[in-house]
């Protein structure tokens, strides 16, 4: 029972830190957020679009993966995996883990490691520490590797 209380006590910490990135707007749905189906039920994406932040990134993305023919997964499934790769920020670097030896570190909003971000980015999106560019390498990356996206967005462990 006590992991089960810390999980959705970790959950709604992601989902306060995602309501300050977006302006507050998550802040009314903490409350009855699911750790399997986060919810910003209050929010439209769409009013994002343009946004400099983390949803206007990812609505950025997803009209990029979308011109590519990629498979789109949900806005929420991509802020789920951006917070708990870097909290929101898109220009986390992580110099500290098994990483750092093998490929220099992981970069940017979905802390993708320079090859795979090279291998999975898409002509004219090639900056790993550009949020959007980041976001497709990483959607297209979980894609290919996993069958879909949503099938790693939930997780707390690297993908």
């Amino acid at each position: 029972m006590r992991i089960s209380a810390l999980k959705h006590r970790r959950t709604a910490t992601r989902l306060l830190v995602a309501a300050a990135i977006v302006g507050g707007a998550a802040a009314a749905t903490v409350g009855t957020a699911s750790a399997a189906t986060p919810s910003f039920a209050t929010t439209s994406v769409a009013q994002y679009s343009s946004a400099n932040n983390l949803y206007g990134w990812i609505a950025q993305a997803q009209s990029v993966l979308a011109a590519h023919g990629d498979h789109v997964p949900p806005a929420n499934a991509i802020a789920a995996r951006a917070m708990t790769e870097s909290s929101g920020n898109p220009f986390a670097e992580n110099h500290w883990d098994g990483n750092q030896a093998l490929y220099g570190g992981t970069y940017g909003l979905m802390q993708m490691i320079p090859p795979t971000f090279n291998t999975w980015a898409l002509p004219g999106h090639t900056s790993i520490m550009n949020p959007v560019d980041n976001i497709v390498a990483s959607v297209r990356y979980a894609n290919h590797t996993y069958g879909a996206f949503e099938n790693i967005a939930y997780g707390t462990n690297g993908y």
